[in-house]
């Protein structure tokens, strides 16, 4: 009973979705979750794509961005964080996934709105990427297992180490909170709780030490 509930209510939120983009996104492509199987990859390797809630509007004002804040939107999807980041004056907004469909589809849906030239997605493997310099603010929504997440925040701290800065993490659906706590420097400074946890939005502040 619990499953088909859970059913309903995904199918339901979906229809409300797609809906949305027709009418006011430009006919994007944000809405219609993708499995593993049809992204490309397999559930060793990442989770299946939904799509950020529109909520993280309202967790990026909190904070004081600017044209020299470049955020990065690890397991970017279709694109929809990335688009709701483009709302605020971020120097870049840019995404990598590890399904070429998928960042085909966000690239398409930035065309579409016309916001190309503000956001990117490209393809790339979180067991490799290890280009977060130029990034001091990063956004996920549960990409992938935790046994991925540890080698991606293990390329992001020898980033921090590499180019010291003072930096931001956004979490959504943050299964992963205990690693960071427990074995990064990242410091847990906000959390906004929903009804329920694929809503929960975990923000994380790194400083450099001379900054402390």
């Amino acid at each position: 009973m619990k499953s088909f509930l859970h059913d309903i209510f995904c199918g339901i939120w979906q229809w409300f979705a797609r809906l949305n983009d027709r009418i006011f996104r430009g006919n994007a492509d944000f809405s219609g979750w993708v499995s593993q199987e049809n992204a490309g990859f397999s559930q060793d390797h990442g989770n299946q794509y939904q799509p950020s809630t529109d909520a993280l509007v309202r967790i990026l004002k909190r904070y004081p961005i600017s044209q020299e804040d470049r955020i990065l939107d690890i397991g970017c999807g279709k694109g929809k964080a990335m688009y709701l980041m483009s709302r605020y004056p971020f120097g870049a907004v840019r995404g990598y996934d590890l399904s070429e469909a998928l960042t085909r589809t966000a690239n398409d849906n930035f065309h579409r709105l016309g916001i190309e030239d503000r956001c990117q997605a490209f393809q790339a493997d979180a067991l490799e990427f290890q280009d977060y310099d130029e990034y001091n603010y990063f956004y996920l929504f549960n990409p992938f297992p935790e046994e991925v997440f540890r080698v991606m925040i293990g390329h992001l701290m020898d980033s921090l180490k590499r180019k010291p800065r003072s930096c931001t993490m956004i979490y959504l659906h943050p299964v992963c909170h205990e690693y960071i706590i427990q074995n990064t420097p990242f410091k847990l400074t906000w959390k906004k709780k929903s009804w329920i946890d694929w809503f929960d939005y975990y923000c994380y502040s790194y400083t450099v030490p001379e900054e402390q």
